[in-house]
């Protein structure tokens, strides 16, 4: 409708209804043809378009609505390559476009785009969302549902997790409450989501609910790519409660397709998480094994910090193993690939393992304060419990062997309170 059309420039623009309405019409007037209540002439709509620099005209909405919500898909479907081929085009159409439902979708959409693209731009992708809250009254309640999800991806991006269910809460909410016409796929996806955030914060119970109400969807639609990154979340859950064979069952789950359709990226992640679980199993030659799989994979794909976690596993199997230069060539490896990020987690976990393969080379006291000050501190303020009661219990052993005990006892009370937040 053009008084929709009109509200939305006039409020893009910072114009009040009194500074448009100037010379044209009566503000009581313009307030009516925004809201749709009157019947305005052709020449009061005129200059009011003039105005703000629109024109009058109305496209074909239904063409673009189409184009919009095909671009999307591909993103939900993970058909990355496919969404960057077809961003020109949506691009291309949306310079005529002018009816702030399309153009309030299209911003939404191209806020996904920039967080799931392969160089996210998370800069663009925030100034966007910022812009569509401002102008929240005038979504529908099925962009609301797109602005809750995108949001929420943004949150986990930037490792705001409890904020991003907070989000990702609220879509669930609209779309149970609505009779939106919300894609089952995305619906699907915000499952996903839900899960993989309550999975950041160790929530077991609940990274399980939503990944089985994902594969249902998934299923149902033979979107098992999608399926195969639910059954991922489900074996680290259960990895997590030491579950390990139902663990390495949801991972071979997911197997069956990235084999079955030669997903090289996917298949990196399932085999870094079988070496986990035998890793957690003790059988750690099997893990070797299994890790070394996931680094070819990682390696075809070249993100550094991905092959730079999968090092650090071989050195820490390698460690146990008890075969020292292994592990230091590992963990050099490792090094190697992080750079200088030091605010990575493997940074943390590579420290505290190279001072454990290099032992005397270090003082007690510095290992001391680099896992009781920087390591420890740094996984409690990233929720994750499980690597706070790791290395909280692995400082305690080191007091009680140096007959400490009073610290023991303070280290081996955070390692069991940090387990208990896990389930």
């Amino acid at each position: 409708m053009v008084g929709q059309r009109i509200r939305y420039y006039r409020k893009t623009k910072g114009l009040t209804q009194e500074e448009l309405a100037q010379g044209i019409c009566s503000v009581s007037y313009l307030s009516k043809i925004e809201k749709g209540d009157a019947k305005s002439s052709e020449e009061v709509i005129n200059l009011l378009c003039e105005r703000l620099g629109i024109s009058p005209e109305e496209v074909d909405s239904n063409e673009i609505l189409e184009l919009l919500n095909e671009w999307n898909m591909m993103m939900v479907n993970r058909r990355f390559e496919e969404a960057d081929d077809f961003f020109e085009k949506v691009q291309e159409k949306m310079q005529i476009v002018n009816e702030p439902e399309l153009i309030l979708r299209y911003e939404l959409f191209l806020a996904r785009y920039y967080i799931v693209t392969a160089n996210p731009n998370i800069n663009a992708a925030s100034n966007l969302l910022l812009k569509v809250n401002n102008l929240k009254e005038q979504l529908t309640p099925e962009l609301i549902f797109y602005f809750n999800i995108v949001s929420g991806s943004l949150n986990i991006n930037q490792n705001n997790h409890k904020l991003s269910i907070q989000f990702f809460k609220k879509a669930e909410d609209i779309y149970n409450t609505t009779n939106s016409n919300i894609n089952e796929s995305d619906v699907a996806v915000l499952y996903y989501l839900t899960a993989l955030a309550y999975g950041y914060l160790m929530r077991i119970s609940a990274v399980n609910s939503y990944a089985f109400k994902a594969i249902g969807i998934f299923d149902k639609e033979y979107n098992y790519s999608r399926s195969a990154d639910c059954q991922i979340l489900l074996a680290i859950s259960y990895r997590r409660v030491q579950n390990y064979d139902q663990a390495e069952y949801h991972l071979n789950q997911a197997l069956k397709y990235s084999r079955s359709f030669h997903d090289n990226f996917t298949s990196g992640v399932i085999y870094h998480n079988l070496g986990y679980v035998f890793s957690c199993k003790k059988e750690h030659l099997k893990a070797v094994e299994f890790f070394k799989k996931s680094l070819f994979f990682k390696e075809k794909d070249g993100d550094p910090e991905r092959i730079a976690g999968t090092s650090y596993m071989l050195a820490q199997e390698f460690f146990e193993l008890q075969d020292f230069e292994q592990a230091r060539q590992w963990i050099k490896k490792s090094f190697d690939n992080l750079g200088n990020n030091t605010t990575s987690d493997f940074y943390y976990h590579l420290q505290i393992l190279n001072y454990r393969v290099e032992g005397s080379e270090y003082t007690w006291s510095e290992f001391e304060t680099f896992v009781s000050k920087e390591a420890i501190p740094h996984f409690e303020k990233r929720n994750m419990w499980e690597y706070v009661s790791l290395y909280s219990e692995l400082l305690a052993d080191s007091y009680f062997d140096q007959s400490q005990y009073k610290k023991a006892s303070l280290f081996y009370r955070i390692s069991n309170n940090s387990r208990k937040k896990i389930f």
